[in-house]
């Protein structure tokens, strides 16, 4: 007999809510496995001479390499079931499993009712125009979504529950947001919730839990655009870069959603704050030396409500050691490290992108030798900006200083 794996959807947990097709699935399989909160409903569902196993993903990754490996697990067990919450479509263990197995077995997904069509049924609310995300076991990335989504479901757990949410929403000036709170779904001690985020924070919460947030304020951000008014910053007396030179530099980058991104020489972190805001689902670090530069950057980024975004006080190369590897990287300022700051970024990615901005011709020269040295792609834009100021009853154009953008790219070896 050929060997199966069916990975059988099981709803919210309560097994009252397995559909049909699934329930007849458990009673037709040899062995069953999975969480014990699964196992456990369907210990009265299955055959009489199935065997079922209680397991963690690892536990299950050794289980089904060994079954696919011996021949002679077959004789015994032909039929595996492998139980998933929820439905199996929906951030589910059945996308692993199939890109795991699916060229090594035969596998059959059952579907199952999921977390969102459960509670949005207790809630009594239609979910097609709901935006959902999961960080179960992930980190806390909710704020920009919010940000950019009127409706949005979040399945939590792990590091990152209902409280924490709660928690960064109130930090960043959205603790009076609404919010719909799902935990234990369907057990006999469900709860289902409501209320501002504030009145949550204090609660505590179990791993099984969802939470829906609403976002009806006008500062919902259906756009994002390159170049930021240089006024919508909080400044002091630390350089910034212009928003126009900012909007290319940004345009240089060709950021994507996920991307992981240094800022050095971060400034007041106008760069970093829009670049937070493009790289949605990725992170920025920034970078800055000056204590008083990482208190304005700090400043910015609660004004701007960025969570996917953290400062590092330090001078390159100082700091980037210990860093995930960038996809792209931005150096406002070097401290004439270029050579050092380079070699780093290199090694963690050969092919990295980086652009630069140099104001000095001696900076200009640092910038040429480097790119011979570590034989990158180079590409060198000069940019002068010109704004309009009224004097009197005239207008003026007023020059800004010539600035030098340097797009630099990695090959996968340098020399």
């Amino acid at each position: 007999m050929d060997k199966v794996i069916k990975v059988i959807g099981m709803g919210p947990g309560n097994r009252k809510f397995l559909t049909g097709e699934a329930m007849d699935a458990v009673k037709r399989c040899d062995v069953l496995m999975g969480p014990s909160r699964l196992v456990n409903e369907v210990e009265n569902l299955k055959s009489q001479h199935a065997a079922s196993y209680s397991c963690n993903l690892s536990e299950m990754k050794i289980f089904l390499e060994q079954y696919l490996s011996d021949n002679e697990i077959e004789k015994e067990s032909s039929l595996i079931g492998l139980l998933a919450s929820g439905d199996t479509g929906f951030f589910s263990i059945a996308s692993w499993i199939k890109k795991e197995y699916g060229a090594k077995v035969k596998l059959e997904f059952i579907t199952g009712v999921s977390s969102l069509q459960y509670f949005c049924s207790r809630i009594q609310r239609p979910y097609s125009d709901i935006h959902t995300i999961s960080v179960h076991g992930r980190e806390n990335k909710v704020l920009g979504e919010v940000l950019t989504h009127k409706t949005l479901f979040v399945l939590t757990g792990g590091s990152c529950k209902v409280q924490d949410i709660c928690k960064t929403l109130q930090q960043h000036g959205l603790g009076h947001l609404q919010v719909y709170i799902g935990e234990n779904l369907s057990y006999p001690e469900e709860r289902i919730l409501e209320g501002t985020a504030t009145m949550f924070v204090k609660e505590s919460f179990s791993d099984l839990a969802v939470i829906l947030i609403e976002n009806e304020q006008d500062h919902v951000e259906s756009c994002i655009t390159y170049g930021l008014s240089d006024t919508s910053f909080i400044r002091g007396k630390v350089p910034m870069t212009k928003e126009e030179i900012r909007a290319i530099c940004l345009s240089k980058l060709q950021l994507s959603l996920e991307d992981c991104i240094y800022d050095i020489g971060a400034g007041t972190g106008s760069v970093s704050i829009e670049m937070a805001r493009i790289a949605k689902k990725g992170f920025v670090y920034a970078l800055e030396k000056k204590h008083e530069a990482i208190e304005l950057i700090y400043t910015n980024q609660k004004h701007f409500r960025i969570s996917n975004m953290k400062v590092i006080e330090a001078k390159c190369p100082d700091g980037l050691s210990d860093l995930p590897t960038p996809d792209k990287v931005f150096i406002g300022g070097s401290s004439g490290e270029l050579n050092a700051i380079l070699q780093i970024l290199l090694d963690k990615n050969p092919k990295v992108q980086i652009v630069l901005t140099a104001i000095t011709l001696e900076t200009l020269q640092e910038a040429l030798s480097c790119t011979k040295h570590f034989n990158l792609e180079f590409n060198c834009t000069q940019v002068t900006v010109a704004n309009s100021k009224q004097i009197g009853d005239y207008n003026m154009m007023m020059g800004q200083n010539p600035i030098f953008i340097l797009t630099l790219k990695g090959k996968e070896v340098y020399v």
